[in-house]
């Protein structure tokens, strides 16, 4: 049975103790002290009647479950009850996303799928840990499998969970990068795509939509859809003037003759910020707010219409060998009081040094440690509403990369420069096709998938469209005026108006919180019970808001992660 989310805790003491109310759909299953608290992620299964055995269960997408793997799959985390060990145990994603959490406190242990549910269980209580919130404001997200909370951690990818009825808990590692001898180029891309179509293949479209944008790989997913005949309506997040993802994406949709649905980030998202935000925290385990807000918006404006999302989730690291980035939050560490601020020693992003070693020792980290703990709070929200499914997160093909070709081309790189250069070729000219299975496979299929431009001119059949490559030379216009705030500086009411910044990026969050947010903001910050917690270095905190409000000096960073600390606290911590 496929599941929403899940919950399990075991008591320190003898008290087994009462669960706090949950979802709508909730069952509830218990052996000795052990408790299971589990919401199906389908209508059938959520009117099942609770008792008797366990039912075999899964977080995330089962399609794997068919391919006969043992234990750790790569996109979902299969989970079952040993009645003769009498212990629940979970084999965590090779990536360790659908994300499962392990708390550890002085009356009880548990195990969740999200945070939300873990605040539930009685006699759970959470306080801020300042290592991981340090790391926040400097990266934007906590690493070293850390949540925000003491006592909570990150169970790593590729691992056996073992919950016992007695309070024991094991976490033993279960998958890594199978050894083997690196193929030619032909017979490795031919590994790949075969492996691809095959995942395609085995996932469900019942009830799907798939989150369709300019680049490769939700475009590669697109054309493996459409050579079986099963293509599901496209979904593309845009502004009100529209962006060149949504454009390139309805192009594709009419093309094909399937649906296209663009959800507007517009006038109704505005008035309804405030409880978007809180949301986005509450279901991101404290990680995101503003950011992960059209977000929840999206889902919103859905209006419970799908029951699963596809999207090309895993795509540049697995097609690629890329990364989600290493900019730097750099939010100013000083407004936090001294009890929660970390010192830490490098100023260096935590990824570099890990991507300087061998090509094979990266590309596993950047599987099992890098996209979990870039991605873990945008998941949490996403599966909150439906199934995340990927066809790129399929076992089969992630272990394709044990066999990787030697290459300086395509190994990942420590270098900043680098990435940011390889980036930029891939995006106006394309990855080389005797490289690239996505670029074989979309060619290969043929038809208008493989003629309309890709991300910023390229055609996955070769060449660059003009047009495409004038759009793309105007997007990266718009993307650099917004990176250094020059749409919200002397020119910005200029630049705004020749729509160039909304051709790369709908979210106009700096003008979100400096004008719609406020009030909001300001109230938050503001409110006597945190302020008598003692999270923040008020006079610094309060002089930056006067400056970031009042138009004087930008902090957008700094109030973002102000405001992301203060939600954690207000909904999880309180």
């Amino acid at each position: 049975m496929r599941v929403r989310s899940l919950v399990a805790w075991v008591p320190v003491d003898a008290s087994p103790g009462a669960a706090a109310a949950g979802a709508d759909g909730e069952q509830h299953w218990q052996a000795d002290r052990l408790q299971v608290r589990y919401v199906p992620r389908d209508a059938a299964g959520a009117g099942a009647a609770p008792g008797g055995a366990l039912p075999a269960l899964v977080l995330g997408d089962d399609a794997e479950c068919a391919a006969g793997h043992d234990g750790s799959l790569a996109g979902g985390v299969p989970v079952r009850f040993d009645a003769t060990a009498r212990r629940l145990v979970l084999h965590t994603s090779i990536v360790a996303l659908p994300p499962v959490f392990l708390y550890r406190g002085p009356r009880v242990i548990a195990v969740a799928s999200d945070l939300a549910s873990l605040v539930e269980v009685p006699g759970v209580r959470l306080s801020l840990d300042p290592a991981a919130v340090t790391e926040l404001g400097r990266f934007g997200h906590p690493v070293g499998h850390r949540t925000l909370f003491r006592d909570v951690e990150l169970v790593p990818g590729g691992s056996t969970l073992t919950l016992g009825a007695d309070g024991s808990v094991r976490v033993e590692r279960h998958w890594q990068l199978p050894a083997g001898t690196p193929l030619s180029w032909p017979d490795f891309i031919e590994s790949q795509v075969a492996a691809f179509k095959d995942a395609v293949h085995r996932t469900s479209t019942v009830r799907s939509f798939l989150s369709l944008t300019a680049g490769l790989d939700t475009r590669t997913v697109f054309a493996a859809l459409a050579d079986e005949g099963r293509l599901v309506p496209g979904v593309t997040m845009t502004g009100t003037r529209p962006s060149l993802d949504a454009r390139t994406a309805a192009r594709l949709c009419r093309a094909y003759g399937v649906q296209h649905q663009s959800v507007t980030i517009d006038d109704r998202f505005v008035r309804d910020l405030p409880h978007l935000v809180e949301t986005a925290s509450r279901l991101s385990g404290g990680l995101a707010s503003l950011d992960q807000a059209p977000e929840v918006f999206l889902y919103d404006q859905l209006g419970g219409a799908f029951s699963a999302r596809w999207s090309g989730n895993l795509g540049n690291q697995v097609g690629r060998g890329g990364t989600e980035g290493v900019s730097l939050r750099g939010a100013e560490l000083g407004i936090l009081a001294p009890a929660l601020r970390h010192e830490t020693g490098s100023d260096e992003h935590w990824l570099l040094g890990k991507l300087r070693g061998d090509a094979r020792s990266a590309r596993e980290f950047i599987l099992q440690h890098e996209i979990a703990f870039t991605s873990v709070g945008n998941y949490c929200i996403g599966s909150h509403f439906a199934a995340q499914l990927s066809p790129y997160a399929d076992r089969t093909l992630i272990e394709t990369l044990a066999r990787y070709p030697v290459s300086r081309e395509t190994a990942p790189s420590g270098s900043r420069l680098h990435m940011r250069l390889r980036d930029l070729r891939h995006r106006f000219l394309g990855e080389p096709e005797r490289v690239s299975f996505q670029r074989t496979l979309v060619h290969r299929i043929g038809g208008p998938a493989a003629g309309i431009p890709v991300n910023w001119g390229w055609r996955p059949a070769g060449a660059v469209s003009p047009t495409g490559l004038a759009l793309g030379v105007a997007t990266l216009a718009g993307m650099a005026a917004r990176a250094t705030s020059m749409d919200h500086g002397a020119l910005g009411g200029l630049i705004s108006a020749s729509g160039l910044p909304a051709l790369h990026d709908f979210r106009d969050t700096r003008r979100w919180l400096r004008v719609d947010l406020q009030a909001f903001t300001r109230d938050t910050l503001g409110a006597q019970p945190l302020r008598a917690a003692g999270l923040f270095d008020e006079p610094r905190l309060s002089a930056l808001l006067d400056e970031h409000f009042s138009g004087r000096r930008d902090h957008y960073h700094s109030v973002t992660f102000a405001l992301d600390v203060a939600l954690a606290w207000r909904l999880f911590v309180r």
